[in-house]
């Protein structure tokens, strides 16, 4: 094997690449896991009374569904008295609430964060709900199914708008006869516009049911909405009853139960009052992925990092970003030429200003580093030895934190406090370099190499404060695979540096 570091780095990148592929293709990861969506608070308060003493009452209430487009987090039940329970009733889920609490009112509850993401919800979706028989009687049913004879020749789709131009007084250049008109009127005014249309779409063909829910906007309702849901042929189209007017914008519609299920129902007792509020939520990035994957039982998932402890969960989101601040120190120092005090001290630095902030941090940074520097220059005629000598900086870094830390706790600046998560033996030989540096290459290399590591340490803490890049690598933690590949095809990399090119441009070589 000629080229081993390549044939390294292509093999790492070949692993890293197959596993997310495999996260990706099979276990349905996100590709960009960063957009969480539109996220909404669902809170049900009702309160319900039984009707006779010591009798068992329930209370059914409709809950919200996950599907593709939306996902489910934080569900939380209440009450004081009653048991809780969830069933499936078709494609409706349904929260049951049973038990005995005398004569007094119960209060139930519900509260859920439900993730909203209309771009995962399929455009075209097949019409696998079952569709009953709306509650008319027969000279109802053979009214409406000679009303809808007269579309049996066209498409679904012109019979859904044909249909929906019927609900609103339009029948087109054939009209029905004056009788099945006003018969068709009698039936809208005793069965009401939401069952006289529904069986005039399914006596034309179209499976359509009613569906109860919310739209998507902030507020507090007594009662749901009621729309109607029709397969066209196509896709399911919704629309109003009372004024059949079709909604543009079905995406932004919260359904709750279907299929004439009601929102919310009790037997044995009495409903007093009902409501349901909707409230936005911003919801953290972190915690979407943590419900997916927490539900999934494939073992990539049941081996990711979302399911360490939480308090460790933050250590290694930090430990990832090591190997992408190293990744930049190489590139930085082998390709473009930066200089630094030593190889890691720019990449411990960016990780601490995460904690103090940038600027507070490269303030403190700078005045340790100065302080340190003075002091180092004053036990210089001590001629001390090197482990005792780094004992005294050391010393005086610790000190510096402390009075720093008992001013900010004074003025309530936090970033102060928080100096005490800069590295310690970092700083202390950044100073020892610093002096050294003066000593031998004069004052102007040593505050070129500290600027040199200014630089590296904003540009690392720039680009790790950029949350996106933590949740990739907290998610995908194979890519520090890829990220090594990388820096093995640097180790290889012997050519100029942007600084020498830049440097050297003007030097012409021998003819």
């Amino acid at each position: 094997m000629r080229h081993p570091a390549i044939w390294l780095s292509l093999g790492l990148l070949v692993l890293s690449g197959t596993l997310i592929i495999y996260r990706i293709g099979w276990l349905n990861y996100p590709v960009f896991p960063t957009a969480p969506g539109h996220a909404w608070q669902l809170t049900i308060e009702a309160r319900v009374k039984p009707d006779h003493k010591d009798k068992e009452i329930s209370a059914m209430i409709a809950l919200p569904s996950e599907h593709t487009g939306r996902m489910l987090m934080e569900e939380r039940s209440g009450s004081d008295a009653f048991n809780f329970s969830i069933i499936r009733e078709g494609a409706n889920r349904i929260g049951i609430w049973s038990g005995t609490g005398g004569q007094e009112e119960q209060v139930l509850t519900y509260r859920s964060i439900v993730l909203m993401r209309p771009q995962r919800t399929p455009r075209v979706q097949l019409p696998t709900l079952k569709v009953g028989a709306p509650p008319i009687v027969k000279e109802e049913q053979n009214l409406v199914e000679r009303l809808a004879a007269r579309w049996n020749s066209v498409t679904p789709l012109e019979r859904f708008r044909a249909v929906v131009g019927a609900t609103q007084g339009r029948w087109g250049t054939m009209p029905p006869d004056e009788r099945d008109l006003r018969a068709w009127n009698v039936m809208e005014e005793r069965e009401g516009r939401l069952v006289s249309t529904l069986a005039l779409f399914q006596a034309a063909g179209l499976p359509a049911h009613a569906v109860e829910g919310f739209q998507h906007a902030e507020g507090i309702w007594q009662r749901p909405l009621t729309w109607i849901e029709v397969w066209s042929g196509k896709r399911w189209e919704s629309l109003w009853p009372e004024t059949g007017e079709t909604i543009q914008k079905p995406a932004l519609l919260f359904p709750l139960s279907t299929g004439g299920v009601p929102a919310i129902q009790v037997t044995k007792g009495t409903l007093l009052d009902a409501r349901w509020s909707l409230s936005r939520q911003i919801v953290s990035k972190w915690n979407v992925h943590f419900e997916r994957l927490k539900k999934s039982a494939h073992l990539l998932d049941r081996w990711s990092l979302f399911n360490l402890p939480m308090e460790f969960q933050q250590t290694f989101r930090i430990l990832l970003l090591v190997p992408i601040g190293a990744l930049m120190v190489c590139v930085l120092r082998n390709v473009i030429g930066f200089p630094t005090f030593g190889i890691f001290m720019p990449v411990l630095m960016a990780l601490a200003f995460r904690s103090t902030g940038l600027a507070y941090g490269l303030g403190v940074f700078a005045g340790i580093v100065l302080v340190g520097y003075s002091v180092r220059r004053a036990i210089n005629r001590l001629h001390l030895l090197l482990v005792p000598r780094l004992s005294v900086i050391l010393t005086l870094v610790i000190l510096s934190f402390t009075v720093l830390a008992l001013i900010g706790s004074k003025a309530g600046i936090r970033s102060f406090m928080a100096v005490g998560l800069l590295p310690m033996v970092i700083l202390t030989m950044t100073v020892e370099r610093f002096f050294v540096t003066i000593e031998e290459s004069g004052a102007l290399t040593a505050f070129r190499t500290a600027l040199g590591s200014t630089a590296v340490s904003t540009i690392s803490y720039l680009i790790l404060q950029w949350e996106p890049l933590q949740l990739t690598f907290f998610i995908y933690p194979e890519l520090v695979l890829a990220v090594a590949a990388v820096e093995v095809l640097l180790g290889r990399y012997t050519g100029y540096r942007v600084s020498e090119l830049i440097r050297f441009r003007n030097a012409r070589g021998p003819l």
